[in-house]
């Protein structure tokens, strides 16, 4: 008795993701620059096809294209980078007082909530060894991530390079790897590329414009309200965008936590930059994501959640943000051999 064709697909289909798995880990050294590159390339192949539709020869379009991407690389280099690492320095030079303020904020609550309900509730007992391992812990993050942006700075000098070999030969190396398939399946394979390929590459703008916008609008945010280091706290607000549910509350604890290290200490600076990060979002919901994302991915929280799960613990950072992607990519490929399995099925039934 044959399989159905749900079971084959599903063994076609484990067959891919173990190749695909297989793959990620053997080039997990260079994953980073990998994946900057392909979004370099996404980014910018429309620009490079718009010089070649207005009769631009093909390469010097290129050329154009890794010129302006060169200048924008030293404009950040020479202006953005040396803000952050300021930036960067001032928040690790205020964290023991970040960490000592929400120790007090802490008790006084807990202060409150005892007094109110009569519960012998003491915060400070509580917070004191997980502050001061927290303090450490936090410290050498920021040792790390201020040791790691040269190694960053050099992987953005050195990808343009590749996103150039991208633009000018991709094309032909995919056309050389899809001659590998067998005839029978080339028509398959050639439309689960179209179909990946399309949808990766509108996911891929869209959450650039969506990050740069939420960047954008925090740094402006944070400045008008008055916190501290706020270009420094819009781009990662940015940067966590990128990871669904997870991102922006991260980006409130630290609002809260920069807030409450100000000094004088003003309360108010709290409920404004959570206002600030709910209305950034706010934005993102009702105007950047319908427009530019909606028609990129459908996928469920479900499936997201367990997405972020499972990629996060098999490329740790990577792997969370690759986790959307990688589950819309996976959807196509199944449903498009499931399609090719059960038309087959049919016509050999008939």
């Amino acid at each position: 008795m044959s399989d159905s064709p749900h079971l084959k697909t599903f063994k076609l289909f484990a067959i891919f993701v173990a190749i695909c798995l297989a793959s990620f880990y053997l080039i997990s050294s260079v994953l980073l620059p990998v994946i900057i590159s392909f979004t370099l390339y996404a980014l910018f192949e429309p620009a490079t096809l718009y010089l070649v539709r207005h009769n631009i020869n093909h390469s010097l379009a290129i050329l154009l294209v890794l010129m302006l991407l060169l200048f924008t690389s030293f404009v950040a280099i020479s202006f953005a980078i040396p803000q952050l690492f300021e930036q960067v320095s001032l928040l690790q030079s205020k964290l023991p007082q970040i960490l000592t303020q929400l120790e007090k904020l802490l008790t006084g609550y807990g202060a409150e909530i005892s007094e109110q309900f009569g519960i012998n509730l003491d915060i400070s007992k509580i917070t004191v060894s997980l502050l001061s391992q927290s303090s450490s812990l936090g410290q050498s993050a920021l040792i790390n991530v201020s040791n790691r942006l040269l190694n960053f700075i050099i992987i953005f000098i050195l990808v343009p390079f590749l996103t150039y070999y991208l633009l000018k030969d991709f094309k032909k190396v995919r056309n050389s790897m899809m001659n590998w398939i067998p005839n029978a399946r080339f028509e398959l394979g050639w439309v689960i590329y179209h179909n990946v390929a399309q949808q990766l590459n509108a996911y891929t703008r869209g959450v650039m414009l969506q990050s740069l916008i939420m960047a954008i609008v925090c740094s402006i945010g944070f400045s008008l309200i008055g916190l501290d280091i706020p270009v420094l706290l819009g781009c990662i607000t940015g940067i966590l965008n990128l990871v669904p549910y997870v991102g922006p509350v991260i980006s409130i604890v630290l609002s809260l936590l920069v807030g409450a290290a100000m000094t004088p200490f003003d309360p108010s600076l709290l409920y404004l930059g959570v206002l600030v990060i709910i209305a950034a979002q706010i934005i993102d919901n009702v105007v950047v994501i319908p427009a530019v994302i909606a028609n990129a991915v459908n996928l469920h929280p479900v499936q997201v959640i367990l997405g972020i799960i499972i990629f996060g613990s098999l490329f740790g950072t990577l792997g969370v943000i690759l986790a959307i992607p990688a589950i819309a990519a996976g959807k196509i490929v199944f449903k498009n051999i499931y399609a090719d399995i059960a038309n087959t099925s049919l016509k050999l039934d008939n």
